[in-house]
């Protein structure tokens, strides 16, 4: 048996949280100014034109993110159900989140990557109507953001995560649930589909929440601490 806090073990939380956040950072940062529910099919087209290559590498960089994620989610989960970190319902909702949010991430990937396959032949009514799809990506992740996140709270508020993280998951699950409005905000506003509070605001939270969980997760020693091993 061994024990989380011992050996190469316990560091792959954390080391996953940095592969987690690099490719997810740099590949926001390959592509930017994505025309948003306001910009017609035309300008749909131009923008994926000069930015096809990029964007693909950014779906490649987002499917090695996720991987990454992954592995925090996993180790959370061994926590939840054998280490009893997470119990109950909520166990239960977190693994659901999880692998809901997994799942949306590789959804919009497909659209993103797919509609850059073939940029220079791309109909613009098509192009805007696929754009349209990928832009309701964010509000409805949303929605699996607050499944991971309050189960954090609440246990942490019972003493089996840190206290930090525990305020942390609860601004993200707050601020996520805010969001969902972005789900009927209109064209050209900051809570419109896919605009500044999904991609600056909310995507900013997202990845500062999960690194700081991958992160508890390796270090943190809390009152469960002689009950979480690694089989």
């Amino acid at each position: 048996m061994k024990q989380l806090g011992v050996g190469p073990g316990r560091y792959v939380a954390a080391t996953a949280a940095g592969l987690f956040a690099v490719p997810y950072v740099a590949g926001l940062s390959l592509v930017v100014g994505l025309p948003g529910v306001d910009k017609s099919g035309d300008a749909v087209v131009s923008f994926l034109r000069d930015h096809a290559s990029a964007i693909r590498l950014q779906g490649l960089l987002v499917a090695w993110g996720a991987l990454a994620l992954v592995v925090i989610l996993a180790y959370v989960v061994i926590l939840a159900y054998a280490r009893d970190r997470l119990q109950g319902p909520f166990a239960h909702v977190f693994t659901i989140g999880s692998a809901v949010a997994v799942t949306e991430f590789s959804i919009v990937t497909w659209f993103w990557s797919g509609l850059a396959l073939h940029a220079d032949r791309l109909d613009p009514g098509t192009a805007r109507a696929l754009m349209d799809v990928s832009s309701m990506w964010g509000p409805i992740l949303t929605v699996a953001d607050v499944m991971v996140a309050a189960p954090i709270v609440l246990a942490a508020r019972a003493g089996l995560f840190p206290r930090w993280l525990g305020i942390l998951a609860a601004v993200f699950a707050i601020e996520q649930l805010i969001e969902t409005v972005t789900i009927v905000g209109g064209p050209g506003q900051f809570i419109s589909p896919g605009g500044p509070m999904n991609y600056d605001l909310g995507g900013t939270l997202f990845i500062v929440f999960f690194v700081a969980l991958g992160l508890s997760v390796s270090f943190w020693r809390g009152r469960n601490a002689d009950a979480d091993q690694l089989r």
